[in-house]
């Protein structure tokens, strides 16, 4: 799936007894679960009766799952993989998270009961012409693992902002496509199936987070509201929850006297989480946050680095304003650190403010020179360090 919002995940986890982590592999081959391409511009997509099912089918394999517990050991690895090799930045700067995290979890015999895998790259190694359903290159990575290891292979999406993708060239044929979607989950598979694996030593099982309020600035989003609504509750920014009304009246008064105050802005309400496994700490992030938010990568100090700047680059940013340290994993202080996105909500990109650049206008085009697509697909510029504040408390506990 390409994500679930934050009502989705409230009403799964109401239909539970346990805390619930939810997350997504992204993939752009799914079916819309976020209303992003209904049959006409402004149009939800989303058809509520998958919805349903979706949840209504997560449910069920929980209190399956819940009654038929046994022990378990874990084991976990971390390895470095060359990503300029499998996956390219499409946003200035160039900057990447190369670890490849795995978790095992085992019984006493050594069998496996499921695998667990992090890697930071969009699930769009399939084009936009495709009109097949598919998991993409998770689905290709999880496949040879389940042949190889027996259960079930789960796929974490870890730092994908900065618009990291398969390195597929624009224009791929259909049969590059596949074969690239395939190359890529295989290579990874490799990795993580002769990673070097540790037990990890017992330790509390928690779950934590903190729920947050955002505005809504991106003006598209304000434009097209009532199609996006279902979401997410809407608040006022005093916090109390905006009459039904109130979806229809913001968008007509934002289009006719433009721009809408930011007295009038719509809040939503979302969740920064963490999950503990002992030693292994999961810090989830609600949106697609930017990789030198996670590890900082400017600095020469990680391998493979690129260039940060391409020499062409039109409109670069300031890398002398960029996040400092110190930075999420580094926060986290665990010896398995994983930063994962879209974790209990979608709320698009988190750009760090060094780098938002985005036309002040109804549509936010024309767009700046430069590699600013993620703008339109954020909530806005004050989101993210709302986001980021909430996530560095979280990740310090």
């Amino acid at each position: 799936m390409i994500g679930l919002y934050r009502n989705d995940v409230l009403d799964l986890r109401s239909r539970t007894t346990i805390p619930v982590f939810v997350t997504a592999t992204h993939t752009h081959s799914g079916p819309d679960t976020l209303g992003l391409w209904g049959p006409i511009l402004g149009m939800s997509g989303v058809r509520s009766a998958y919805q349903e099912r979706v949840k209504a089918s997560v449910a069920a394999l929980i209190a399956e799952l819940n009654g038929k517990l046994d022990p378990a050991e874990l084991f976990a690895a971390r390895e470095s993989v060359d990503p300029s090799r499998l996956c390219r930045d499409r946003r200035d700067p160039a900057a990447f998270d190369p670890d490849l995290d795995v978790l095992s979890v085992r019984r006493g015999n050594g069998q496996t009961i499921a695998t667990g895998v992090r890697f930071s790259c969009h699930a769009t190694a399939l084009g936009r012409t495709r009109e097949r359903i598919s998991a993409d290159y998770p689905g290709a990575l999880c496949s040879v693992i389940e042949k190889a290891k027996g259960g079930t292979c789960l796929f974490f999406p870890g730092s994908i902002g900065g618009h990291i993708v398969p390195a597929v060239e624009i224009g791929a044929t259909l049969e590059e496509q596949d074969r690239a979607m395939e190359d890529l989950g295989a290579a990874l598979a490799s990795t993580a199936l002769g990673a070097r694996y540790r037990p990890l030593s017992p330790g509390s099982i928690a779950f934590s987070s903190a729920v947050v309020s955002l505005p809504v600035e991106n003006s598209r989003y304000l434009t097209f509201l009532p199609s996006l609504a279902f979401g997410h509750r809407l608040f006022d920014s005093a916090g109390v929850e905006l009459p039904f009304w109130k979806r229809w009246w913001i968008p007509l008064r934002h289009a006719i006297f433009f721009p809408l105050p930011a007295a009038l802005r719509p809040w939503v309400e979302t969740e920064v989480s963490r999950a503990d496994l002992g030693p292994l700490k999961i810090l989830g992030i609600p949106g697609e946050s930017f990789p030198e938010q996670a590890i900082g990568g400017y600095g020469g100090e990680h391998r493979y680095a690129q260039a940060l700047i391409a020499p062409d680059s039109e409109n670069p940013p300031v890398l002398e304003r960029a996040p400092k340290p110190p930075y999420l994993r580094e926060l986290l202080s665990a010896e398995y650190a994983w930063i994962v996105n879209l974790a209990n909500d979608e709320i698009g990109y988190t750009i760090p403010a060094y780098d938002f650049q985005a036309a002040e206008t109804r549509t936010m085009r024309p767009r700046p020179k430069g590699t600013h697509y993620g703008e339109t697909n954020s909530i806005g510029p004050s989101a993210t360090e709302i986001v980021m504040d909430a996530a560095r408390e979280l990740a310090s506990r």
